[in-house]
C-alpha cells in the first residue's frame, strides 16, 4: 500500500463517486511505483459494487489518463490485469464524464514486448473464469427453474430465452435465489399471482 498514492487518489477529481472509490481501492493495493494487480472481483467485493461496474470505471479511469492496464495471460489462463497508476496527470475531461455516459467498448491495450519480465502476483485471491454449464446442465437447470417458477405459461418461449443465456453455476444460483425472493413479494402474491411475469421475460 502506498500512502502517497492514497492521498493523491483522495485529492483527485474524477467526476463520479464510484469511480473515485475504485481509484482509491487501486491506490490502496498499489506499490510505491504505482503498480498493482487485484482482480476485478476483488475490487468489486471490497467496494461493494458489481464486477461489471468496476470494469466500466476502470475503462473510464484509463481513458482519462489516471491508469494504464497491462493485460496478462499465462498460457491458456487469464491472470489479473496489471494496473499502472498515474495520479499526477489525468484529463480535465474526466470531471465532465458522469456515470450515465459511458459507452461500451474495448479499452486501450498497450501490449507487451517479447522481453517483458514475468510478474508474480502474491495475492491470495484466485483468478477464476466462470465455467459454462454443459448442454445437459442447461436443460437440467431449466427444468429445475421451471419447477420453481410459479406461473406456468409459455414454457417453450422461456426455454428459448434460457438457452440464450450464457449459463454458469454462479448465474444459475443468482437466478434461483432472486426467484426465491420474488415469489413471496406482494407484487407476485396479490390477486392469485395475476401480475407474475411470464418466465420468458
Amino acid at each position: 500500500m502506498s500512502m502517497e498514492l492514497m492521498v493523491k487518489a483522495m485529492k483527485t477529481k474524477v467526476g463520479n463517486p464510484l469511480r473515485k472509490l475504485v481509484l482509491v481501492k487501486l491506490a490502496d493495493n498499489a506499490s510505491d511505483q504505482g503498480e498493482c494487480w487485484p482482480s476485478y472481483q476483488h475490487i468489486a467485493d471490497q467496494c461493494e459494487i458489481g464486477r461489471s461496474t468496476v470494469k466500466l470505471h476502470v475503462r473510464e479511469l484509463e481513458k482519462a489518463g489516471f491508469l494504464r492496464r497491462e493485460y496478462r495471460r499465462k498460457g491458456e489462463l487469464n491472470q489479473s490485469n496489471l494496473f499502472h497508476l498515474s495520479l499526477d496527470g489525468g484529463s480535465p475531461a474526466a470531471l465532465l464524464s458522469g456515470a450515465g455516459d459511458n459507452p461500451p467498448g474495448a479499452g486501450y491495450n498497450p501490449g507487451g514486448g517479447a522481453g517483458a519480465a514475468p510478474r508474480t502476483s502474491h495475492s491470495y485471491e484466485p483468478v477464476n473464469e466462470p465455467k459454462p454449464m454443459c448442454k445437459t446442465g442447461t436443460v437440467k437447470g431449466f427444468d429445475q427453474f421451471w419447477k420453481l417458477y410459479p406461473r406456468k405459461v409459455g414454457k417453450d418461449k422461456a426455454f428459448k430465452a434460457w438457452q440464450k443465456l450464457q449459463m454458469t453455476e454462479a448465474l444459475y444460483d443468482l437466478i434461483v435465489s432472486a426467484l426465491a425472493k420474488h415469489v413471496v413479494t406482494p407484487g407476485w402474491t396479490k390477486d392469485n399471482g395475476q401480475f407474475i411475469p411470464h418466465a420468458a421475460t
